[in-house]
Formats: C-alpha cells, structure tokens, sequence
C-alpha cells in the first residue's frame, strides 16, 4: 500500500499545494509516485498494489500509474492522518478476502531510493519479521545529526536478522541528533512499515481501542470523519508491544524534505554541482540548478539554489532551502495564495 494522500510546498515552486512533489519528476524519467510502484512492483504481482490517495488525487494517481488495471485507489474520505488512512485500507482488503496471516507493506509515496536491490532485500527480512508477529519498520542508516525525523533505537538482534526496536523517539534537538549520529544504535524512522493483519488487530486492540474497533467495523468508511487525526507511529507503533527493526544501510534513501536533500541523491559533476537543464557552468562549486526550460550560465557562483518553475523563480542558499516554508507563509500573507 502506497500513502499519497499528503500535500505540501517543501519544493516550492514546484510542489505546491495543488500538486504535492510525489506526481513530480525529480530524478530519472518518473516521478516518486511512479519510483514508489516501480520499487514494490519487483516484490509483489500488480493485482496487489493499492494506492490510498485523497479524492482530489485520484485523477493524478490513476494517470501517473496507468500500467495498473482494476480499482487498485482506496479512496480517503477526508484526511485524518497516516493511522485512520492505513486502517481504513486494511478494513477494505479484509471485505474483499484478505486473510489474518497475509502480509502488508505500508510506504510513502514522496521518498526516494536509489538502490533499489538495497531496498528488496530489506523489505525481504521484514516480511519474515512480519510472519512471526512483529510489526515491523525499517529504519534509514543517518547520514547525519538530522532534527527532522522521528528515530528508531536498535535493540536486540533476532535470528532472522532483524532488531527489536527499543523504542521510538520524537524529532530531537540538535544536540540530541548528534549524540543518536555518533552512536550507531539510532536509525531514521521513514515511514515504512511491514506486518500481518492479525498482528496489527493484535497490537491495535492494546493501544487503540477506538481504530481498533473502526478497523473491525462493517461501516469503517461512513464513519471515517469521525475518527481522531492521528499518525501510524503516535498511535500504534509507539504502544505496540512486539516490534521489529530491519536497518536500511546505504540504499540513497532520502524523504526528498529540501531542493538541499535533493541535491544529495543526485549525480553531481566533479564541482558538486547539480543540473537539471541547459546550464553553462564557469567556475561554478556546489550549486542545484533546475531549469528545464531556459539556459541559466553561472559565473564564479557557488552554494547555490535556482529552481525555474512555471509560476515563480525560486533562489536561495545551499544550506538554507528549508526556510522555503517562511516564503509560501509569506506569499500567502501578502496576497499570493495562488502561487502556493
């Protein structure tokens, strides 16, 4: 199951909140979305590929995924968060036969993965973790003292190769993100989980009483809105008794969060630049430049962000592009709502 029900402006301009950066084509000839299915596609049969997609991007998922047949869309009747979305799929493959001991892999639709055999073989222990009754997630190698995710400490290891995840611990400071960088127990949260149906009705039935019976329910759909907005990790895999950890080492994995995190999956040139488009370089050192349509010639210009996209030009600082959040904050307090 691939969650691509969220928006966001992170790669403002051209994330926008009309079209989140999972239908966008960042790297390679296909967007994350198309990346995503592409990925699971070499682990599992088409029939079973679902996509939990709000109604306003069903067009976009339908289109951008034509290779599927079928109604393979589970429809979001609003949004509540990442914990009502994946129960809700689940509540819908049960009505359509799944069984207690079949398995789910829940992944989101905005990250990428360069290796991608990285990731098959990762995904291949979790599944076995899976089928011995642990919830499972797999946890991104740091690459640095990051405050922008949630982590995972490594506990104990388990004969089939995985980890008991100790625990899970909130966005720290940076500080605290250092320390967890330097000790090699701490990995990345991502956002990918693997588990049996009857392993999350297990897990579900301790921690969350209410989505545990919204997930039993015949009519889990027509009561949706009622539910309580809330995420996977806050409400269950931080209550969840049995929990297993598959580490995801050096598979170029990025949530793609910044034009800065872009930058550092991609291919650079021997100056650490970047180029999507025509650009003339002199002299130029460590620049993303996104032009596709206009040719942009850097002159002595280094640590540069330049992104050219249809309604706006957008250019900052290498080290600086998350703060394109205080520019769509400001864009819409001075009358520019269109353009976000």
């Amino acid at each position: 199951m691939i969650l691509s029900g969220g928006s966001g402006t992170r790669l403002w301009p051209l994330s926008r909140e009309s079209y989140p950066k999972q239908f966008l084509k960042l790297y390679g000839d296909k967007t994350l979305l198309q990346h995503t299915a592409d990925r699971l596609l070499k682990m599992i049969e088409p029939e079973y590929l679902k996509v939990i997609a709000g109604e306003k991007w069903c067009d976009l998922v339908s289109r951008q995924l034509k290779n599927l047949s079928g109604d393979f869309i589970i429809k979001e009747p609003c949004a509540r968060g990442t914990a009502p979305a994946i129960i809700l799929a689940v509540n819908e493959i049960i009505k359509a036969g799944a069984k207690n001991e079949d398995v789910v892999i829940i992944t989101p639709s905005d990250g990428a993965i360069t290796n991608v055999e990285v990731f098959i073989e990762a995904l291949k222990v979790a599944v076995e973790a899976a089928c011995e009754g642990f919830i499972t997630v797999l946890g991104i190698e740091p690459t640095r003292p990051e405050t922008g995710f949630g982590y995972i400490r490594r506990g104990k290891k388990f004969p089939g190769g995985f980890f008991e995840a100790e625990r899970f611990v909130e966005k720290p400071d940076l500080r605290t993100a250092m320390k967890y960088y330097q000790s090699r127990s701490y990995f990345w949260n991502g956002g990918i989980f693997i588990f049996t149906i009857a392993s999350l009705m297990r897990e579900l039935k301790q921690a969350d009483e209410e989505l545990y019976n919204a997930l039993k329910s015949d009519n889990m759909r027509e009561n949706f809105a009622d539910l309580k907005n809330i995420s996977f990790d806050n409400a269950l895999m931080e209550r969840a008794e049995r929990v297993a950890f598959v580490p995801l080492i050096n598979s170029g994995w990025s949530d793609v969060g910044s034009w800065d995190a872009l930058h550092d999956i991609l291919e650079h040139d021997e100056n650490n630049n970047t180029f999507n488009g025509d650009v003339i370089n002199l002299n130029g050192h460590n620049n993303y430049i996104y032009s596709p349509d206009k040719l942009v010639v850097l002159n002595n210009i280094d640590d540069l962000v330049f992104v050219n996209a249809p309604e706006a030009i957008f250019i900052t600082r290498r080290g600086m592009s998350q703060d394109v959040r205080n520019v769509v904050k400001y864009l819409k307090e001075h009358g520019h709502e269109d353009k976000c």
